[in-house]
């Protein structure tokens, strides 16, 4: 039986293409002794899964408490088995929180780690603060340190401007993690997001869907190669 408490509200990332700042506001983070005080209850009322929740969960910071600081804090409640968390931020997803992962059983070995495009310049255009140099060093540390780790993502095809050599680049990504599954789409406009405001929205629905399907076929015969393994 699993629980969720939530850590976090807000985000200060402001993707081009995401509302969520605008409409939740800035990232705030509650407070470590009130999170382990709701999973404490949690195993009280029969939870032995917790899955802590943010926006970008893994920016958490209260005061002097990081998230590699909660996660060791909430591995220590007894009754909790298992710990799950949703969804970390590749700017923010430090060595410190893959060493303590690695060192705690109750950590599940699964982390969603969207990456939205494999080309520099639409996560340029995207704002998201990595390059995929930076991108593909950060899954190679967290393989090198936990062999066993599933990964998942997320993926927007289609975003302004985006060429078919930039579209390629995210085929070729997909290809070379390996991503256990993603989730995938194409991208449409957020009223009220910058790129509503600033970058037009230039790529025919008819490429999108393309672009899209393309990128479903792939994906879903990685995910059948490794299910039968």
């Amino acid at each position: 039986v699993g629980g969720w408490v939530t850590i976090q509200r807000g985000c200060d990332k402001f993707c081009t293409f995401c509302v969520v700042p605008y409409t939740r506001g800035r990232e705030r983070g509650v407070a470590p002794r009130e999170i382990l005080r709701q999973c404490r209850t949690a195993v009280e009322h029969g939870y032995q899964e917790i899955t802590l929740l943010g926006q970008t969960v893994n920016s958490y910071r209260y005061e002097d408490v990081d998230f590699a600081d909660l996660v060791r804090s909430v591995a220590s409640i007894d009754g909790i088995e298992r710990i799950r968390f949703t969804s970390p931020y590749p700017v923010d997803f430090t060595p410190k929180l893959i060493e303590v992962m690695a060192q705690q059983d109750k950590v599940c070995n699964y982390i969603h780690l969207p990456v939205q495009s494999g080309n520099d310049k639409v996560l340029a255009e995207m704002r998201r603060g990595y390059t995929i140099g930076e991108y593909r060093q950060l899954v190679a540390t967290i393989r090198s340190m936990i062999p066993e780790m599933a990964i998942s993502t997320d993926i927007i095809v289609g975003f302004p401007g985006e060429t078919d050599a930039e579209y390629q680049d995210t085929l070729n990504l997909i290809r070379e993690i390996s991503y256990d599954f993603a989730y995938m789409f194409k991208y449409s406009e957020r009223e009220g997001t910058f790129a509503h405001k600033r970058i037009a929205d230039d790529i025919p629905e008819a490429v999108k869907g393309k672009r899209l399907a393309d990128l479903i076929v792939i994906q879903e015969a990685i995910c059948a190669e490794k299910t039968a393994a």
